[in-house]
């Protein structure tokens, strides 16, 4: 059951409970304050009764009336001063009464002060009997007399009954409102709560960018503050873990793709060295350019590890670049031999301040996709300035609406054409990589059929 059902029912609960008691209390009140003014009444009107039977009696009666004398002028008395509701009874003897009952069965009064009551049921009515004992006057042979008033209190009971009745019907459009009014409120006050949940369920779906939208200023305010705080420390988490993620990929199959173009250059050297007659002199030159190519793989490595893994910014410093080309060309003689492409190189500067393991890396990549992208019997030309170095081909090129999207991991213009020259469009991705790390920016300016220029402009210092 939702908490707005469950907090709605407990309140209805509660002002139901509240209404009933409040009810009762009131209507046994009202009632028994009735029926106590009632009481009141009939003993009152007893007791007047009684005094003017009394006093009347007292002036007629004679001292030497006789015993029958006297009961007929108690009849009289009785009669002058009653009405139907009246009974006199005189030593156990009726002596006036209209009544179908005997209420000296119900009621035996014994002190003549304060008249006794009681109510019984006949015939579906209530009956009011009250009653006591009457000293005429004193004399020996006085009889024992008994007055009572019966009076009908049926109409007071229907009264108090139909006050119950009207107490049930006010109580219960009450407590249809009260619910109704509850309802509501308990619904508007846990809206709040609702939005929170909402968050919630987003952000468990992976919206981490959700926040809940509450301002009060209550305690639910205050909940979703720190909701809000919380769901954005952990959008940031996310991220990072996301970030992090992604670069342990990006840097192992960085290291994969950086892999492929070295180690054809080894395996070639070596399969020379195994299945070629050399010179003394050649065999020592193949064995430094193998040297000279794993340990470059090896910084490699580690370099792009601290790179994009631990986001470590290199260490620039002066590089002369004659050298840095020649290498450039030794990595990628066998693959453009492969394809039958010719690298050109130019140079017009002598040191930049750069990493020379990373940007050989870069420009290995570069002058790679120019081949890939060239005709057998085609030149990619690679230059080097003051502003940075420039590696251009006269290839397919790519189509403008691309150009922006190519520095994507793993995104590649012709995945055709990838799956021939086994590529995985990550070169570009590392260039980028690197090329920012040295506060640097990588321009590609590209037509098709034409073919591409692709810049790393250095930041001057």
């Amino acid at each position: 059951m939702k908490l707005r059902k469950k907090v709605s029912l407990l309140c209805s609960l509660v002002l139901v409970l509240a209404v009933g008691v409040c009810s009762t209390i009131l209507i046994d009140r009202a009632g028994d304050k009735i029926l106590n003014l009632t009481y009141a009444n009939t003993q009152q009107k007893q007791q007047a009764l009684v005094t003017a039977f009394t006093n009347m009696l007292t002036y007629y009666h004679d001292e030497l009336d006789s015993s029958v004398t006297s009961r007929s002028l108690m009849k009289y008395c009785f009669s002058q001063v009653a009405d139907a509701e009246a009974v006199l009874k005189a030593d156990g003897e009726t002596l006036c009464s209209s009544l179908s009952i005997d209420p000296g069965e119900y009621l035996t009064p014994v002190s003549p002060s304060l008249p006794e009551y009681r109510v019984i049921r006949e015939d579906g009515r209530r009956l009011l009997i009250a009653g006591s004992t009457v000293l005429l006057y004193r004399q020996q042979n006085s009889p024992e007399c008994l007055v009572y008033l019966v009076q009908d209190i049926t109409s007071v009971y229907d009264q108090i009954h139909s006050l119950i009745r009207q107490f049930a019907v006010i109580g219960a459009v009450f407590i249809g409102l009260g619910v109704s009014l509850i309802a509501l409120l308990v619904r508007r006050s846990l809206l709040p709560l609702q939005k929170l949940q909402i968050a919630a369920s987003h952000i468990a779906a992976g919206n981490y960018t959700e926040r809940a939208a509450v301002s009060s200023a209550d305690e639910v305010g205050a909940l979703a503050k720190d909701f809000n705080t919380m769901a954005a420390s952990v959008e940031q988490r996310i991220g990072e873990l996301t970030e992090t993620a992604e670069r342990q990929r990006l840097f192992i199959s960085g290291v994969t793709h950086e892999f492929k173009t070295p180690l054809t250059a080894l395996l070639l050297n070596v399969d020379s060295l195994q299945n070629t007659c050399m010179r003394e002199d050649e065999q020592a030159e193949t064995l430094d350019r193998i040297s000279q190519q794993s340990r470059w793989l090896e910084q490699l490595v580690q370099k792009l590890l601290k790179l994009i893994t631990l986001n470590q910014l290199p260490a620039l410093k002066p590089v002369s670049v004659p050298p840095l080309l020649d290498r450039v060309r030794d990595n990628t003689e066998a693959s453009l031999s492969a394809r039958g492409i010719t690298l050109e190189t130019c140079c017009t500067v002598d040191r930049l301040n750069l990493d020379a393991d990373l940007m050989q890396s870069v420009l290995v990549n570069l002058v790679d996709n120019a081949a890939k992208a060239s005709s057998a019997g085609q030149t990619v030309m690679l230059s080097a300035s003051p502003e940075g170095f420039t590696v251009q081909d006269r290839g397919c090129g790519i189509p403008q609406d691309e150009i922006n999207r190519i520095t994507e991991p793993f995104y590649m213009v012709d995945r055709s054409r990838s799956k021939k020259t086994g590529g995985m469009g990550l070169g570009l991705a590392l260039v980028k990589e690197i090329v920012a790390a040295h506060g640097g920016t990588l321009e590609i300016k590209s037509e098709v059929g034409a073919g591409t220029t692709a810049r790393v402009l250095l930041k001057q210092s």
